[in-house]
């Protein structure tokens, strides 16, 4: 469920979500945001536990903030997102 209003500032700052959240907030699929992740892009996970990873919101958000600045016409995340598609359609 999305919720209707804005999360507040400190809970944002201390909420932790796992990569197919992180992924899902740009519209991404899992395996693009590992690979980012990889690639040193995205940011590096604050809790690294077996089947327990989970990255900051606070770091997600700046992120997907970062990567639409990077591309003056958008034409990265078009591009990611197409290839997410993609993947989602060989399943």
């Amino acid at each position: 469920m999305i919720p209707t209003t804005p999360m507040p500032a400190p809970l944002a700052e201390a909420a932790l979500v796992d990569a197919r959240t992180a992924a899902a907030a740009g519209g991404m699929s899992e395996n693009w945001w590992h690979e980012r992740v990889r690639e040193g892009q995205a940011p590096k996970p604050t809790v690294r536990m077996p089947r327990c990873t989970r990255w900051r919101v606070t770091d997600v958000i700046a992120f997907y903030r970062w990567l639409e600045q990077q591309s003056d016409d958008g034409t990265t995340v078009q591009i990611a997102a197409r290839a997410s598609r993609a993947a989602l359609a060989k399943r």
